[in-house]
């Protein structure tokens, strides 16, 4: 119920004075309200006080009704409005009601522009097609379904949300296995280069000592030739004294320096003499 403050005043030299009488209130047109109650087009008066004043209760109008408030005041005539009556919780003045007309409910102020016209529609695309078709039309739509509507798109946006997270962590962890598998490739190059630079060393070193050895073996070698050049040179100078020894010695008789060890039976024969053997002389051999 919205509560609804009236005061009526009349004229008089000087200033106004309140106004005694009854109002009328009657809903105009049979509708049904918010608890589904079929409320019928039936009256009920309300009396001004002394000071003019007078505050009602009504219901809050729809587009299936609204209210006929007829001023049975202290003149000849009676007035009749039509109003709308908002939903509030606070008190609203009967002159700040829009008077609306009482065939068409469409808002005095509005006559002469042009009749305001609905169309309904089921959906909200439906609703959007029609309105673009219809531009000078107001389209109403079911708002539970577009809800739903709504609702199922947001479900599917917050689906490809999900699955775009699930996707960018897929990827993250692809980016960090990858620079892991950079860093293990990069560790093992660098033990690699280790391992090269320590074989170039080893080979270094064996080259070293290969040299050394050849060195070594080549002075081996050249000593080995020197000894068998001074045993080829000790061996010819026996061989030459040994020769030397042999071409002084004869093969026969007695040599100065030799010893004889026989005797040799020399027979002179002279002329007339009988041949004697002569006794055999013995060699000497001087400095024996």
């Amino acid at each position: 119920m919205t509560q609804i403050h009236i005061s009526i005043r009349k004229p008089k030299t000087g200033g106004l004075d309140p106004v005694t009488g009854t109002l009328r209130f009657r809903p105009v047109r049979r509708h049904f309200d918010a608890e589904k109650n079929l409320v019928i087009a039936a009256s009920f008066d309300a009396n001004l006080s002394e000071t003019g004043e007078l505050t009602v209760d009504l219901l809050p109008t729809t587009p299936a009704f609204v209210w006929q408030v007829v001023e049975l005041a202290d003149s000849p005539q009676a007035y009749a409005r039509y109003v709308e009556v908002p939903n509030s919780q606070t008190e609203v003045e009967y002159a700040d009601l829009v008077e609306v007309d009482a065939g068409t409910f469409v808002p005095k102020d509005m006559n002469g522009s042009q009749l305001l016209k609905v169309r309904r529609a089921a959906t909200q695309s439906e609703a959007e097609a029609l309105s673009a078709q219809y531009p000078d039309v107001l389209v109403f739509f079911n708002e539970t379904a577009s809800v739903t509507k709504a609702a199922m798109a947001l479900s599917t946006l917050e689906s490809i949300t999900a699955e775009a997270q699930t996707n960018a962590a897929l990827a993250r962890s692809a980016m960090l296995s990858a620079q892991s598998s950079a860093d293990s490739a990069t560790a093992t190059q660098s033990d690699l280069n280790i391992l090269a630079s320590n074989a170039n060393t080893l080979a270094a070193s064996v080259a070293n000592d290969s040299q050394t050895v050849a060195d070594t073996a080549n002075a081996v070698a050249a000593k080995g030739e020197s000894a068998i050049a001074t045993i080829d040179s000790t061996v010819q100078a026996v061989k030459d004294k040994a020769e030397a020894a042999t071409t002084v010695l004869p093969s026969t008789g007695t040599t100065e320096g030799t010893t004889d060890t026989g005797t040799t039976e020399e027979t002179t024969e002279e002329p007339g003499k009988d041949s004697t053997p002569a006794k055999a002389k013995k060699a000497t051999v001087k400095g024996a």
